[in-house]
């Protein structure tokens, strides 16, 4: 994804069903935690409001300004918490060390070959310490989901303004990746006003083949749940997330 001007209303469209599982995470293993694709914080926050000290890196100077912004409306203790970096999920050198790495909103997808996907899991697992602890979220289709698809949501911003997202996506059968185009209009008492247009890719990924590209990169693999309820994965789930130790 680009991730342009229009990064100011993906929280308007966010969930939070991820939210309490990688708080769990992060508090169970030190309290110290990094995010690979941080976004708008939109995780992050969360996890520094519980006293979580937490590192983010995105590539989207648009994503890393409004999670400044939302930082900025917190407590001193929660901003001291939070440091938000530029850089490559794929290519990035910290000089600090974590118990906990994580990856949400299946942003993980966004790595979209299986070098990508390599390089990514093999930085993550060289700034994790010792016995520490991967968890990433991907989503899978369901076997009959058309190739095509769309949709549209809306949300408020106040009494005579709203934002209307139009997502048009397409799989390619072959390759699997998925090209998304996202629109996000902004009307005012039913009228246009703006427009923004987003476009991006993602390679859905079966769960053995995440399973076996941990083991090449060295993790263990611990956990594969079907929900962010903990449920076991099955062929149905919607989603596959994985817990991964450091050897």
């Amino acid at each position: 994804m680009n991730y342009g001007p229009a990064s100011k209303y993906y929280d308007l469209f966010g969930t939070k069903e991820d939210i309490d599982f990688y708080k769990e995470l992060a508090i169970r293993h030190g309290r110290k935690a990094l995010e690979l694709g941080v976004g708008t914080g939109r995780v992050a926050i969360e996890l520094a409001k519980a006293n979580v000290r937490i590192w983010g890196i995105d590539t989207s100077k648009f994503m890393l300004n409004v999670a400044k912004q939302k930082l900025g409306k917190e407590s001193t203790q929660v901003r001291k918490r939070v440091a938000l970096k530029l850089g490559d999920m794929r290519s990035f050198k910290l000089s600090e060390h974590f118990p906990f790495v994580y990856i949400a909103s299946s942003t993980f997808e966004h790595c979209t070959t299986k070098e990508d996907q390599k390089s990514c899991l093999t930085s993550a697992y060289h700034t994790l310490r010792r016995k520490g602890i991967l968890a990433f979220d991907i989503s899978q289709p369901k076997p009959d989901q058309p190739l095509n698809s769309w949709w549209i949501d809306r949300r408020a911003l106040n009494q005579s303004e709203e934002v209307v997202r139009t997502i048009f996506s397409r799989r390619n059968p072959q390759t699997n990746i998925v090209s998304v185009n996202l629109f996000f209009d902004l009307c005012q008492r039913g009228e246009l006003t703006k427009r923004y247009y987003e476009y991006g890719e993602a390679l859905i990924s079966s769960k053995q083949d995440i399973e076996n590209t941990l083991t090449n990169v060295g993790f263990k693999l611990n956990k594969v749940y079907g929900s962010f309820d903990k449920s076991t994965y099955n062929e149905k789930s919607e989603k596959a997330i994985f817990i991964a130790i450091k050897q």
